[in-house]
């Protein structure tokens, strides 16, 4: 398995290749790595697509306005191993009602 630091590379990569190059930033604590970066105007299709599948390979992810109308995504990496399949963002699926019983 990969480093948290290698994989960190490698999502910034893809988060910078979807938004046409854009400069990434990395912060990383003790336990999480995260990487941001500055949203362009206007997203092509096939570049959201991408944007969203970068960040559907993170832990946790996010998108914030800041001062002056700017948005910024980011991504987060857990440093000890990937995240657990029912993490509080996996979607689970819908449940259909059961038919009630007769008697």
């Amino acid at each position: 398995m990969c480093s948290a630091e290698t994989q960190a590379a490698a999502l910034a990569a893809l988060l910078s290749a979807a938004l046409g190059g854009a400069e990434t930033r990395i912060e990383a604590t003790c336990d999480r790595i995260r990487i941001e970066a500055d949203l362009p105007g206007e997203l092509a299709a096939a570049a959201h697509a991408a944007l969203l599948g970068a960040l559907a390979a993170g832990a946790r992810f996010g998108h914030e306005r800041v001062s002056g109308g700017a948005e910024t995504v980011w991504v987060e990496i857990d440093k000890d191993g990937p995240r657990q399949p029912d993490s509080p963002r996996t979607p689970r699926a819908p449940r259909t009602p059961r038919a009630p019983r007769s008697k």
